[in-house]
C-alpha cells in the first residue's frame, strides 16, 4: 500500500508527462483522464486532500513550463485577446520576451 507521499509522488510523475506532452503539442487525453481520476480517488480515500493535490499539479507545472498554472493561462489569455483584435504590437514580441517581461 502506498503512503501520502508515494502517492504524490506518483501523482507528480503522471503530471510530469502530462505537462511534458502539453508542451511539446502531444496531448495524451487518456492519460490525463487516467491521471485526474488517480488524483480524486487518492482525495476520496483520504490518502491526500485537495490542497496537497493543487500543490502537486503546482509544482509538476512550474517544473514543465516555469510559470505557474494561473501565469500561464493569463498570459493565453492575453494572446488570444491580442489575436482576436488584431494587435500586431504584441503579436510581433517574440515569445521569449513576452514569457519574461
Amino acid at each position: 500500500m502506498m503512503n501520502k507521499e508515494e502517492y504524490l509522488d506518483y501523482c507528480y510523475e503522471q503530471l510530469l508527462k502530462i505537462f511534458n506532452r502539453a508542451k511539446n503539442h502531444t496531448k495524451d487525453d487518456k492519460q490525463k483522464f487516467r491521471t485526474e481520476g488517480f488524483i480524486q480517488a487518492g482525495k476520496a480515500l483520504g490518502i491526500i486532500t485537495h490542497a496537497d493535490a493543487i500543490d502537486v499539479m503546482e509544482k509538476a507545472h512550474f517544473d514543465v513550463f516555469g510559470e505557474s498554472m494561473a501565469s500561464r493561462k493569463n498570459r493565453k489569455a492575453s494572446l488570444k485577446e491580442a489575436v482576436a483584435r488584431g494587435d500586431d504590437n504584441f503579436i510581433n514580441i517574440p515569445a521569449y520576451e513576452r514569457l519574461n517581461p
